[in-house]
């Protein structure tokens, strides 16, 4: 795997942070404000591994191994960082006293237990935009889960979830909403202190692994089953200063059946990623290589085995009002015989009001992901992502993101505290006019046409409301208004509507 540069990048900032944390009297002071760069848990930065340690900080939970957990009793999107060390009460009620159930007088040493079920109700006009006859659908979908976390010190946890995926009434069939009772994650995480400070967290199994901000190697949110890997994950971490995180990784093979899942051989992921906060005027700096190896990827250009290697950086900032995310990713390898040369850009950023009443949030967002422009000079230029956040462009996931360009502005309001309402236009081009535009994971894509750009409009309205800490509601609306050159050449105008509730426990 060529991670010479990024390796001599991770080894330099080690270097030269290692060297700043030992001149610096408080390295908590630091590691609270930096959103990438975790602490391990029920550890807070200003101690080290194995003494004693407060209540960690408020803040986004976040995914690394070892990572820094969220506020103590609040739930997450991976459950494995929610924050149970404080025991509760003992006339304290039944749910709240199985999530810290004690075996010892040793508060690291504890058992938690929880789960949660998520019904989807949606209904697309057109699930793929009118590429294929009779794609309209109303499914409803179940997400199960349960799941135990055993906590023995700070040095070792283990983690065992199971899942249980349904969907009805669906009338095209999408894999990853089906899936009968099966060990959804499974890992150890073991410890090791490096340093007073510092720490190496390995941890094999099968596990969700998103990365960096999510974008191009996500969770997959949208559909029942989220992605999961089986393999390796180890990450270094001085909080407050750098994350190295290396892995080493199948995705998942999901079946319908029971407890029938297990590592696609068809497909690898392995890679580095770095991560330096306030490193550059105030922004994190965050660079990483991975490579994804398929063994059938379909384009318009080519379909073959698929070699794809990811170079990439970013540089992110978020404050209590300004937040900026900016992303390059550039792609080589080969798919078939073709050479790959592809690249993809991402763009998010916005300002929060939070003076004033319903703390509006303006927002914009612009993507520009590589098509091909030339579909007979051996190259292959279209941008593939390995397994990307779903949805990035909207709830309805229209298209992918090859060929695609976006700009999304945006205005996002708080009626009340627990509820947050988001609207606006997307609006969508493709990047290269010999290229198709794609339509679901599998690669399809609507013939190539010459003529104008445009896609099209996405009219996005969001209503996100959390009814109490175990309990919340989600509201989707999408309005596809394709442009005129698309509509002649078979995108159609298209709605998707998504109603979304899920209990947490």
């Amino acid at each position: 795997m060529k991670t010479t540069s990024l390796l001599a990048l991770a080894g330099t900032l080690l270097a030269a942070h290692t060297a700043h944390a030992a001149t610096t009297d408080q390295v908590a002071a630091q590691s609270l404000a930096a959103p990438q760069a975790p602490l391990p848990p029920a550890a807070a930065a200003d101690q080290p591994i194995g003494q004693s340690s407060p209540k960690p900080a408020a803040g986004t939970a976040e995914s690394l191994p070892g990572g820094r957990l969220g506020p103590p009793g609040l739930f997450q999107t991976q459950r494995w960082t929610e924050n149970w060390t404080e025991q509760p009460a003992a006339n304290a009620p039944l749910l709240d006293r199985i999530k810290h159930i004690s075996f010892v007088d040793d508060p690291t040493v504890y058992l938690t237990l929880g789960g949660s079920e998520r019904i989807y109700f949606t209904d697309w006009s057109h699930t793929v935009a009118g590429r294929t006859a009779g794609d309209q659908n109303r499914p409803v979908q179940s997400r199960a889960r349960l799941y135990a976390d055993l906590h023995v010190t700070n040095y070792v946890r283990a983690y065992f979830e199971l899942g249980d995926n349904r969907e009805w009434g669906n009338h095209l069939v999408t894999g990853p909403n089906q899936d009968q009772f099966d060990i959804y994650q499974a890992f150890v995480d073991v410890t090791v202190p490096l340093g007073q400070y510092g720490r190496v967290t390995v941890r094999p199994g099968r596990y969700e692994m998103p990365v960096g901000n999510g974008k191009l190697l996500g969770v997959r949110e949208g559909l029942n089953m989220r992605y999961t890997y089986q393999g390796v994950r180890a990450s270094y971490l001085l909080p407050g200063h750098i994350s190295i995180d290396l892995f080493d990784v199948r995705p998942v093979n999901i079946k319908p059946g029971t407890f029938d899942d297990g590592p696609n051989h068809g497909q690898l992921l392995r890679g580095i990623y770095v991560s330096s906060p306030h490193v550059l005027a105030g922004f994190g700096v965050d660079g990483y290589f991975y490579e994804f190896d398929k063994l059938k990827m379909t384009t318009y250009e080519q379909v073959g085995v698929d070699h794809r290697q990811n170079w990439g950086m970013r540089l992110w900032k978020k404050t209590r009002n300004f937040d900026f995310d900016l992303e390059g990713n550039m792609q080589r390898g080969h798919l078939a015989a073709q050479a790959i040369n592809a690249y993809a850009l991402l763009f998010e950023s916005g300002y929060t009001f939070n003076d004033m009443p319903m703390t509006p949030r303006l927002g914009l967002r612009a993507n520009l992901f590589s098509g091909d422009g030339n579909i007979h000079d051996n190259k292959a230029s279209t941008f593939v992502a390995a397994n990307p956040r779903l949805p990035l462009i909207s709830e309805a996931a229209f298209f992918g993101l090859s060929n695609l360009m976006d700009i999304y502005p945006s205005v996002t309001v708080k009626p009340a505290k627990n509820l947050a309402i988001s609207a606006g236009p997307d609006f969508l081009w493709r990047q290269h006019t010999a290229d198709g535009i794609y339509v679901g994971p599998a690669g399809a894509s609507f013939t190539p046409y010459a003529g104008g750009r445009a896609i099209g409009t996405d009219l996005n309205l969001e209503a996100n409301w959390q009814t109490s800490r175990r309990l919340s509601f989600r509201l989707f609306e999408t309005y596809l208004l394709a442009s005129d050159g698309a509509q002649a050449h078979g995108v159609k105008n298209s709605n998707y509507f998504g109603l979304m509730s899920e209990f947490k426990f």
